[in-house]
């Protein structure tokens, strides 16, 4: 074991040690982890809008919502996905994986909703540039058809998923932070699609954008949650379980 990182193994050792204490949570105590998280995501989200003139900036604002997750607590549904591998190590059951992730996905929606009533009310959309931007962003999300928000989805998770497992090697803070930092930014730069974040655009700019309806926000999140589940709770857990555990 290096002083300085976990290896590959001995990390995706912590991922199993996690999905156990993770599917041991009370329902109030995941809640509470959740809606934290669909917060601190949502707050990433608003620094991305008010950066959103440079695509660098903007990429690099971000991640902030995850580095917060990582270094105060938090339950995110993308990084969840990675619990699969306690389920493929039968550390947790079928049942326990299933309830874990559909709670923690509610809680990350509430937790972006409420992010969305306070910006809302308390003004931060009253400047018409930052309100032609979350419209505009919202619309150009909307009008993709449901397999690229899957295609999209499954790319983001890829790469939030290993964000989480870069942070998880980390034994110091600064990092956690570069191991949240990079994927995530490359993710962004390269216009992915994450469930959480949408959680956040898309109720923001149907506020701003009468186009932009339940029906097609619910149809994006949708696709973006089965395309993040994909990538992260099916693609990266089966790859290395399969190297480090078969």
């Amino acid at each position: 074991m290096s002083n300085v990182c976990l290896s590959p193994k001995e990390t995706s050792d912590a991922l199993i040690n996690s999905s156990t204490v993770k599917a041991s949570y009370t329902p109030g105590k995941r809640m509470l982890l959740s809606v934290a998280a669909g917060f601190y995501i949502a707050l990433g989200g608003h620094g991305f809008i008010v950066a959103y003139e440079s695509l660098f900036l903007r990429a690099a604002v971000f991640p902030v919502g995850l580095m917060l997750i990582v270094l105060v607590g938090g339950e995110l549904f993308t990084g969840n996905c990675l619990m699969t591998f306690g389920f493929l190590n039968k550390s947790i059951s079928l049942k326990d994986f299933i309830k874990t992730l559909v709670q923690v996905w509610i809680g990350n929606f509430a937790g972006a909703l409420l992010a969305v009533a306070i910006l809302y009310l308390g003004g931060a959309y009253a400047k018409p540039i930052l309100a032609e931007t979350i419209a505009q962003v919202a619309n150009a999300k909307v009008s993709l058809s449901f397999l690229q928000v899957v295609m999209r989805g499954i790319l983001c998770n890829i790469l939030v998923s290993l964000g989480v497992w870069f942070s998880l090697t980390a034994r110091d803070t600064a990092g956690k932070l570069l191991g949240c930092w990079f994927p995530v930014m490359l993710f962004v730069l390269c216009g992915y699609e994450h469930s959480v974040a949408n959680m956040f655009f898309l109720p923001m700019g149907m506020l701003f954008n009468s186009s932009v309806t339940a029906t097609l926000v619910l149809k994006n999140i949708i696709a973006a949650t089965i395309g993040n589940f994909i990538g992260g709770g099916i693609m990266v857990p089966a790859l290395y379980y399969k190297c480090y555990y078969k």
